[in-house]
């Protein structure tokens, strides 16, 4: 009995072990970081391993502008350049890959632009949140930023570094209360270096959700999370890391057991709410510029 429990653990390791050297994927990567004149740079290369958790490593170019990295595909890699004074660049390789991968990295170079958010009145828009996204028709939507927030100050001015010399972009902004919006597709010239107004429509909706035990006290500290309809999200507005702070919005109730969440966009939307025993759903509409209420009452 022991022997054949031994030799069943001894299977058991063997077949893990073959599951795991099957789903690996390692691949050598490497290539150059060159401006668009061929000349070196000196920046930092990022390897985003996907999987359950994303890993990230940083590796660093050499002084003649290469870099040989050694990795793992097996959940996708997306590899990313950057270097100061140009805007980064990103290359992909699709999950299961294997084998040697070049990859040559060519960065534009990048100017400083000044700009300024307001509303429908002209007043400046304090404390918004920027980020800058390249027009690559097609790339996949990825489950990491790569980029951390611009903000604005209290008149509405924003400063964005390294912006590509005539590389097509977008300006994304979500603002607190306001749906986030984009400026349009844009293209700056060598020494343009200020951006047209970026207007933001009308205020969002406020929804504010009650939640209550059976007994009709208020839950505080429940995750609740809202869901708005996607479909007025343009196509141009894919793969933005603030678009979806308005579609997807998360908070815990208070200790009167209420959540309030603004700039929701028009149209449907679905509220849910865990409490330590259940969790609970509810469908509404939500109209722009208005406070809806609601009401949701655990059963257990």
């Amino acid at each position: 009995m022991n022997n054949a429990n031994t030799h069943c653990t001894k299977l058991f390791a063997v077949l893990l072990f073959v599951t795991a050297a099957a789903s690996a994927a390692p691949v050598e990567i490497a290539g150059t970081l060159r401006d668009a004149d061929g000349d070196f740079l000196s920046g930092t290369i990022k390897v985003f391993q996907e999987g359950r958790q994303i890993r990230v490593t940083d590796h660093q170019v050499d002084a003649t502008g290469n870099f040989r990295i050694a990795s793992d595909a097996a959940g996708g890699i997306v590899v990313y350049a950057e270097a100061p004074g140009h805007p980064p660049a990103e290359k992909s390789i699709p999950a299961g890959a294997t084998g040697f991968f070049p990859l040559n990295f060519v960065l534009p170079l990048g100017q400083d632009v000044r700009g300024r958010v307001i509303d429908a009145r002209g007043k400046g828009v304090p404390d918004a949140s920027l980020r800058v996204r390249y027009h690559e028709p097609g790339k996949p939507v990825r489950r990491v930023s790569f980029n951390g927030d611009n903000r604005t100050d209290a008149g509405g001015r924003f400063l964005l570094r390294s912006v590509g010399i005539q590389v097509p972009f977008y300006v994304d902004v979500y603002a607190p209360d306001y749906v986030a919006a984009s400026s349009k597709r844009m293209k700056l010239a060598a020494g343009v270096v200020t951006m047209n107004d970026i207007v933001l429509g009308e205020q969002g909706a406020s929804v504010v959700v009650n939640l209550l035990d059976k007994s009709g006290s208020p839950v505080s500290g429940a995750d609740v999370m809202l869901l708005a309809d996607p479909a007025g999200l343009s196509a141009e507005a894919r793969g933005s890391w603030l678009h979806h702070r308005s579609f997807r919005q998360r908070a815990a109730t208070s200790a009167l057991g209420n959540v309030r969440f603004s700039g929701v966009p028009p149209g449907r939307i679905i509220v849910r709410a865990k409490t330590s025993a259940e969790s609970i759903e509810q469908r509404a509409v939500a109209v722009s510029a208005r406070e809806l209420r609601l009401t949701l009452r655990a059963l257990q």
